[in-house]
């Protein structure tokens, strides 16, 4: 097993993911969706002892930070296949939670060397905020059957050989509806693309 202090880390942001339809009344989706996804790789980018890097098309190259990657999005085995080659585990985060908390990921990182993949539940929601995988990806995962938008926990633990290669960690929001700009919190550092257009919305 890969020593702790040498692991090689990754944290991936979904671009297909994104909060286009959680943009408010006179803010344009696009924009909105574009903000959000900036914020949210802003927090994986930001990481400590970890390389970040956006999943979807080559017009997302001016928001990597250096060193970073950008990988196609081709479905979730080719995409974990690619990371295997980068490193020894990855965290997968969807473009629609730009408030998201560092901590969240760097719990995600602290659990997968002891196990097989990791579940950040989306709170108030039916998805994930977060979806780690030790690397190589372990044989006995239904990847056919797993996507951010539905939370694999059960399916995972019947599925496990062992109950300790599925961890849960710490959940958080996403913004997946109108209304969920409302629970964005001013008193969080980050989000600031999110916070500025949201700013000049509101004027």
């Amino acid at each position: 097993m890969t020593d702790e202090g040498a692991r090689r880390r990754l944290v991936l942001v979904l671009a297909r993911h994104d909060a286009a339809g959680a943009a408010p009344p006179g803010v344009d989706p696009a924009a909105f969706a574009r903000a959000c996804m900036a914020d949210t790789y802003e927090v994986a980018a930001d990481l400590v002892d970890a390389r970040s890097g956006l999943v979807g098309p080559p017009a997302l190259d001016e928001l990597l930070w250096p060193g970073a990657v950008r990988l196609d999005d081709a479905g979730l085995r080719p995409l974990l296949a690619a990371c295997a080659a980068l490193a020894d585990e990855v965290v997968l985060v969807p473009a629609d939670a730009p408030d998201l908390p560092s901590l969240v990921l760097a719990k995600q990182l602290k659990v997968l060397h002891r196990s097989d993949v990791a579940v950040a539940p989306e709170r108030g929601g039916p998805g994930v905020v977060a979806l780690g995988f030790r690397l190589p990806v372990a044989g006995w995962l239904p990847l056919e059957e797993l996507d951010l938008d539905t939370d694999p926990t059960a399916l995972l633990r019947a599925a496990a050989p062992a109950a300790d290669l599925v961890q849960t960690t710490p959940d958080w929001r996403r913004l997946r509806g109108p209304a969920a700009v409302h629970h964005l919190d001013p008193a969080l550092e980050g989000w600031e693309e999110t916070r500025a257009l949201l700013s000049g919305a509101s004027r």
